[in-house]
């Protein structure tokens, strides 16, 4: 890893404040984050939809269940916006999106509360089974709770999201024509084509939170590696002995 080519400054951070700039890194990289997005996560989305019909429940149930295929996504255009690189959709590694223990990912994995925090270091150390479980123990020590946090907070609002689209459908909807939203929520004789609404709602708040999710999540990891590897007194000494003068770039 090159650290004098990231666009980040390292320094330590707190763990709130390093969360923060997950925001900032993902603004950087809005364009190339959402073009893969809409390329590859919003297409399965869609295709999840259209089982509504055979049943009603199934699409969202496989929405929340895929995340972490579509958090690797995010994460590799991230991770080489980090570096200046711009990614496109035909430069995506799909062996290293669909390997490196996505099984895991989508069955035990899935219930892990740190999993934004973690993916990274699948996904980015290519360690084997026993030394990416040691790496694992070692970073959480000083992240486990702002980690957890984070993923409960970003669930929160994504149902909070997702429910907060109905009463817009409810003002939209044409004059006379019921809007059946207790029906909706209590699964009683619930309209097809208010089931549909559901899944398109839930698909709009993934793609507004989760790219924020991986990004907030990625950006904890790499304060986490500042504090343990003093990345930042690395950078600084090799200025020195170069002679440049102090880092000015900007925090993301």
């Amino acid at each position: 890893m090159d650290l004098e080519a990231l666009n980040l400054r390292l320094r330590p951070r707190g763990p709130y404040e390093a969360i923060d700039l997950g925001q900032a890194l993902l603004r950087r990289n809005l364009r190339e984050v959402y073009t893969a997005w809409a390329a590859t996560v919003l297409p399965l989305g869609i295709a999840f939809a259209a089982l509504a019909p055979v049943v009603e429940w199934l699409p969202i149930v496989l929405m929340w269940w895929f995340k972490p295929l579509y958090d690797r996504i995010v994460l590799v255009v991230l991770s080489r916006g980090v570096f200046g690189e711009r990614v496109t959709v035909r430069d995506l590694p799909w062996r290293s999106i669909f390997g490196r223990s996505l099984w895991w990912s989508l069955t035990l994995g899935r219930f892990v509360a740190t999993r934004s925090f973690m993916l990274p270091v699948t996904m980015l150390e290519g360690l084997d089974r026993v030394r990416r479980r040691l790496r694992m123990r070692t970073l959480l020590k000083g992240a486990r709770f702002p980690a957890t946090l984070l993923t409960t907070a970003f669930l929160h609002a994504e149902q909070a999201l997702a429910l907060g689209y109905l009463p817009l459908v409810v003002l939209l909807a044409p004059q006379g024509v019921d809007v059946p939203v207790w029906r909706w929520l209590t699964d009683e004789n619930m309209p097809l084509w208010l089931s549909m609404v559901g899944d398109v709602s839930y698909l709009m708040a993934l793609t507004l939170l989760e790219p924020l999710y991986v990004a907030c999540g990625f950006t904890l990891y790499l304060n986490r590696r500042v504090e343990l590897e003093a990345w930042d007194i690395e950078l600084d000494l090799r200025r020195q002995l170069k002679g440049d003068g102090p880092d000015r770039r900007e925090a993301a």
